[in-house]
């Protein structure tokens, strides 16, 4: 005789459950070894809520244990975790429910819902076929499952069946919004630094996204300073040093550590670093520390600038006022632009041009001038430096064909320096390189610079895509209307703008007289000088014959060669400059 579980739990008596497909009759619940599972997807910016759900569940289920007369030995707690096939992250507590199951240490799995156990019928199917092995009942919404019964079985796989169901249709819902927010630039996720978000002070509708009046400045600061080349870890040490708070989520147990190590300056933090150098000396885990700060909204005070950081914000496009979808701007209006396109670009071609050069040549790696910009005449590989001890030199260290020995070109450094900086300071003192730079209009300049940004940017857009036309994402008649649409727009801004892309500081010093721009160039960083090096000039180094680079009376001249960017090429040797200026 077949014998299944009622649906309604007042039916049977309190301390019996019916069970099993082979007629074993009643099974006694009173006394079992419970274990209370919770589970809670995402609190979406509701710090405040962190926690609140998962003691809902837990009462509710100790309300059915006292019921049922179970014994609670142990609790399972999932916070911040989903539970449906699209999960970015495995429920560790739920792993260790199934440990419990299966050497035998529970008798019965107790939780709010079935939602709570689980939304994919696949993690169903695995705890069904654990728990109906090893003889463990189901308690959720107040009912009492045996899994090795078919009624219960097929009672609970109709659950999991419209919990699969809900997340899928949930998901639908949420692209479709977030497609429609796209296109009209509403806002998602998380409040970029730099800008904040208003809402209705009664009815709690969004407004508007503003520009914040501490932050946005800050995000300028960093955007410019990186288009001049300044070295993104140098950026990050100076906002640290002025103390200017830094971008963080919430407390990590680095936070934690650093904190204790270091008084803060504010006294009014200084009960915060006394509270946890104290706890972490009783020995509790800086994890710990790390969540209660978070439960308890403390302020972020132990967060550091980095590198990767001021990276980040000078390639964001949102800082320009555009909404992004999947990496594709939307619209380009959405809300305040904090960094100007100008800047933007300049950010995009400096760190574009970073990423393709070797690791000794990036901006604040390299010490000397010349080193991975000046070339080798012969092979066209960049030079490195040498030092020995007689002094540094510049050399090419690349090896010749078919094992030839290579190395082929070699120079003091200090003089091809001098020699370089005197071209380069001769260059823009010259009337000549304030016409060809600034056209002596600094509101065309303006535009040129807008010009060119946009074209970038369009062109960028257009590349993006053809990405998804070759991924399948976008048919070819839509990628045909983008490049209808996109190709006369980059034309025009290209034709419009027919400029180099100096680094910005550059404009500080065109016009200026020779002593001046002397006067101001060791006040820039190496980083700066670099960038303005190898934007202005094209440096060669040329073989000259063993030993006769230490000879007095050879000409520095013989054996480097600058040529002007953007310009016709000509070698600027000491004639040539005297005719430039």
């Amino acid at each position: 005789m077949t014998t299944t579980v009622v649906a309604a739990q007042s039916e049977i008596p309190r301390s019996l459950v019916l069970t099993g497909d082979g007629g074993e009759g009643p099974r006694p619940l009173a006394g079992l070894r419970g274990g209370r599972y919770a589970r809670k997807s995402a609190y979406r910016g509701k710090s405040a809520r962190r926690g609140f759900s998962v003691r809902e569940q837990l009462d509710a289920s100790q309300g059915d244990a006292d019921r049922l007369g179970v014994n609670i030995v142990e609790d399972f707690i999932d916070d911040d975790r989903s539970a449906s096939r699209f999960r970015d992250r495995e429920r560790e507590e739920f792993e260790r429910m199934i440990e419990w199951i299966e050497t035998g240490k529970l008798d019965i799995v107790l939780a709010w819902g079935s939602s709570r156990l689980q939304r994919d019928l696949d993690i169903y199917t695995r705890l069904r076929n654990t728990c109906a092995t090893h003889g463990v009942l189901w308690c959720y919404g107040g009912k009492v499952y045996d899994l090795s019964n078919k009624d219960d079985r097929f009672r609970t796989g109709l659950d999991a069946l419209l919990g699969e169901r809900e997340v899928d249709e949930l998901r639908d819902n949420v692209k479709r919004t977030l497609r429609a927010n796209a296109v009209t630039g509403r806002p998602h996720g998380i409040t970029p630094y730099g800008y904040r978000r208003v809402y209705d002070a009664k009815t709690g509708a969004f407004l508007r996204v503003e520009k914040d009046p501490e932050q946005a400045p800050i995000v300028l600061e960093i955007c410019k300073r990186v288009a001049d080349g300044e070295p993104y870890k140098t950026i990050a040490k100076d906002l640290q040093a002025r103390l200017i708070p830094a971008p963080a989520l919430r407390w990590t147990k680095g936070m934690v550590v650093r904190l204790s190590h270091e008084k803060p300056e504010n006294p009014a933090h200084e009960a915060l670093w006394h509270e946890t150098v104290e706890r972490l000396a009783q020995g509790e885990a800086e994890l710990s520390i790390a969540r209660d700060y978070n439960e308890r909204d403390e302020p972020l005070i132990a967060a550091v600038w980095h590198g990767a950081t001021i990276k980040d914000y000078a390639t964001d496009i949102r800082y320009t006022g555009a909404r992004t979808h999947h990496g594709v701007v939307t619209n380009e209006e959405a809300w305040p632009e904090i960094v100007p396109p100008r800047i933007y670009a300049k950010c995009q071609a400096l760190i574009t041009a970073k990423g393709s050069k070797p690791s000794n040549s990036r901006p604040g790696i390299a010490k000397y001038l010349l080193s991975s910009i000046m070339c080798c005449s012969e092979c066209k590989h960049p030079v490195v430096s040498d030092p020995t001890e007689y002094g540094t030199n510049y050399q090419c260290k690349t090896p010749g064909k078919n094992g030839a020995k290579g190395y082929h070109v070699s120079g003091k450094q200090a003089p091809i320096d001098k020699y370089v900086l005197g071209v380069l300071f001769d260059w823009l003192a010259s009337p000549a390189f304030v016409e060809a730079y600034t056209k002596g209009d600094e509101e065309l300049q303006e535009k040129i610079a807008n010009a060119q940004a946009e074209a970038e940017m369009l062109k960028a857009r257009l590349e993006e895509f053809r990405d998804k036309a070759a991924e399948g994402k976008l048919d070819a008649d839509g990628l045909a209307a983008m490049e209808a649409r996109l190709k006369p727009k980059i034309e025009k801004a290209e034709a419009d703008a027919k400029t180099l892309r100096a680094p910005s500081v550059v404009a500080d010093l065109a016009g200026a007289s020779r002593e001046e721009i002397e006067k101001a160039w060791p006040q820039l960083k190496v980083a700066q000088q670099r960038l303005i090096v190898e934007s202005l000039l094209e440096i060669k180094l040329h073989p000259v014959g063993k030993g006769r680079h230490s000879r007095a009376g050879v000409p520095i001249e013989s054996y480097v060669t600058v040529v002007r960017k953007s310009l016709r090429p000509t070698v600027t040797k000491q004639s040539e400059v005297a005719k430039a200026a």
